[in-house]
């Protein structure tokens, strides 16, 4: 998603795969799309597979549909891994429409017509519930679904596996908890959903919030307990890592820290 309908302006965002969106704006082969998220961005217009309201009950909700639940599913033109590469790649918590079930292998249909077979063991139906609550309960839960993107690249506006910018890591983990975040650490650190944590209380999967100055909230990582966080940065390393809070670095840019309100009287 490009701030403008020029592939030369800012990257602002990602559309998942599979995700519906809204078109708000339609220009020259490109279209300003609204996600789930209620982030705008421009894509171009071949991404997309239009949907008449009223008539087409659109996409996921036409038929069976899976989700991503590894970090990326490939998908293979036949139900066989040696055969040939796969011809495409799905991220986390993409949706995928499902034709036909066989013996360790699912039949998809991609949002773009084409059809392939993905391994069961990288999708989960939808409605199964978040795909990271399995075997997994209170606020731990967010910190280990986190560790899941140790050493990912950093991309800005990235909001998949493929790369992650920190509030895209932030929005994506909590996804797969069933819970959607805004889009940026600004927008996170103000949603009123989130209740405010002292330093002395934070706690695995927390939020901490940093930035230049009061009021500027440009960074965001999930605490893992301890000092440590992790967080998509450019600092040191492009990449998904772990730091500490008593970093001078981050200490002097830390600005607080946020926990879900509905959480916030689990131990």
């Amino acid at each position: 998603m490009f701030e403008e309908a020029d592939a030369s302006s800012p990257v602002v965002s990602q559309a998942t795969l599979g995700a519906n969106v809204s078109i708000l704006e339609e220009r020259s082969g490109w279209a300003l799309i609204e996600t789930p998220d209620r982030y705008h961005g421009w894509v171009r217009s071949r991404a997309l597979r239009v949907f008449v309201p009223g008539r087409d009950p659109g996409y996921p909700e036409s038929g069976s549909v899976v989700e991503v639940a590894s970090l990326m599913a490939q998908v293979y033109g036949e139900r066989d891994v040696t055969a040939a590469a796969p011809f495409a790649v799905a991220p986390l918590l993409a949706c995928l429409e499902v034709l036909e079930e066989a013996e360790e292998w699912t039949r998809v249909r991609l949002p773009d017509g084409r059809e392939g077979w993905v391994q069961h063991g990288d999708v989960r139906f939808v409605g199964e519930g978040a795909v990271a609550a399995e075997g997994a309960d209170g606020p731990e839960a967010i910190a280990a679904t986190a560790r899941r993107f140790l050493g990912l690249p950093y991309v800005w506006g990235g909001t998949t596996p493929f790369g992650l910018d920190c509030s895209g890591l932030a929005q994506l983990v909590h996804r797969a908890h069933g819970f959607l975040l805004p889009r940026d650490a600004d927008q996170q650190y103000g949603d009123r959903r989130l209740a405010e944590v002292p330093r002395s209380a934070l706690r695995p999967g927390d939020l901490v919030f940093f930035g230049p100055e009061e009021g500027g909230i440009t960074h965001v990582g999930i605490v893992l307990g301890g000092e440590e966080f992790l967080s998509a940065t450019t600092y040191r390393a492009p990449t998904v890592r772990v730091d500490r809070l008593d970093d001078p670095y981050w200490e002097k840019l830390y600005r607080g820290a946020r926990r879900r309100r509905d959480d916030a009287g689990r131990g």
